[in-house]
């Protein structure tokens, strides 16, 4: 991604998830102090009611006077009252608490929106990209991982139901190969030579596959009988790796180290078919759906659990090497000038009011691209 395009996306979406996380937990909070706000009036409730019942009772004589048949009416009728009063104070203490959580669920879920938005364009210098897909009950599920510089790492769902390959149970009769590969020998009767025996590879089902950087690993199945086909490729170049591994209930052969079977299989075509494969993996790793996972230094926890300022300092350092040049140059080319037109241009101004979103983020985030706060 462009350098200044990529400091844009870091200002406006991450920036944003970072204030709407901020803000979630300032209502979480809020939920907190009303639960300990109702404590606090419980307790009173308790302190006040137990000073009147201690006043009533040194108002009895003893005696079975009017006095004592009234201080027993207000009794029952205090603790009457006290109950109600509890009731009140728990239904506006639950309104308060259920409010306060539902718009800090709001809060999180346009955080969550918005670290989807950012990651989405791939911002971040990519280590290792793997896309995959899977069979399950009729139906593919797709992935894609990243692993990029700084140490950090996540996953997006795909959408295979809107992909070219695998929107449906895919073999590779339907790219229009029609693969045999030997798998066995066999002797034909009455003579010494040996038969290959084939099985189409094109009549098997895609089980699942994955691609990284061309390279191809999939796993064919043979319904009915349960005979798998796995292809290992490093390319579709001629002298790029390939493994062919057969498997059945009896038997397990790679079909590529031994030159006999090899002889008879159509590698280059076994190849091409996985460049195709690898192509519509890639052509699936661009539907991102939502993202599933997210970690730092190779730690997990749930999405919820996020600490947005910590990603955010750790992209913004990571990243500083490719902001800090943006950063100088649209400070120089305002010497003398005024700021870029329009209220979204990439210019100083716009960069600093972007960063009086983070709160006390603000300071650490503007040392780390080079701005003065």
């Amino acid at each position: 991604m462009d350098p200044e395009a990529s400091l844009k996306q870091t200002v406006t979406h991450l920036f944003d998830a970072v204030r709407y996380h901020n803000i979630a937990e300032g209502l979480e909070e809020g939920a907190r102090g009303a639960e300990s706000g109702l404590n606090s009036e419980l307790d009173r409730l308790d302190a006040y009611t137990k000073k009147l019942l201690d006043d009533l009772e040194s108002m009895k004589d003893g005696s079975g006077s009017a006095l004592d048949e009234l201080s027993a009416q207000v009794r029952d009728f205090l603790g009457t009252a006290k109950e109600q009063a509890e009731e009140k104070l728990r239904r506006k203490a639950k309104e308060q608490v259920e409010e306060y959580r539902g718009r800090a669920s709001v809060e999180r879920d346009k955080a969550l929106k918005s670290l989807e938005s950012y990651l989405a364009v791939d911002p971040l210098p990519i280590v290792e990209n793997i896309v995959q897909v899977k069979l399950g009950k009729g139906i593919y599920e797709g992935s894609s991982r990243y692993d990029c510089e700084g140490g950090i790492k996540y996953e997006f769902r795909l959408a295979p139901q809107n992909s070219r390959l695998f929107h449906q149970q895919l073999s590779l009769s339907l790219l229009g190969y029609e693969l045999k590969v030997p798998v066995r020998f066999s002797h034909v009767p009455l003579k010494k030579d040996r038969v290959p025996g084939f099985e189409r590879l094109d009549r098997y089902v895609l089980e699942r596959a994955e691609t990284s950087r061309g390279k191809m690993h999939a796993t064919f199945e043979k319904e009915g009988d349960g005979a798998r086909m796995k292809v290992v490729t490093s390319g579709s170049a001629p002298d790029d790796f390939l493994s062919l591994e057969y498997t059945d209930q009896t038997v397990t052969v790679n079909v590529v180290n031994d030159p006999a079977l090899a002889a008879f299989a159509d590698l280059a075509m076994v190849r091409k078919a996985m460049g195709e494969l690898a192509s519509g993996l890639e052509e699936l790793g661009r539907k991102k759906v939502a993202l599933m996972k997210f970690s730092l230094d190779g730690g997990g926890g749930a999405l919820k659990d996020l600490d947005y300022g910590k990603v955010l300092l750790l992209i913004l350092k990571t990243l500083a090497p490719v902001y800090l040049p943006v950063v100088e140059t649209i400070s120089s080319e305002l010497k003398g000038k005024s700021e870029p037109k329009g209220a979204d241009a990439l210019g100083v101004a716009f960069i600093k009011e972007k960063l009086k979103l983070l709160g006390d983020l603000s300071g650490p985030a503007s040392k780390e691209l080079g701005i003065s706060s």
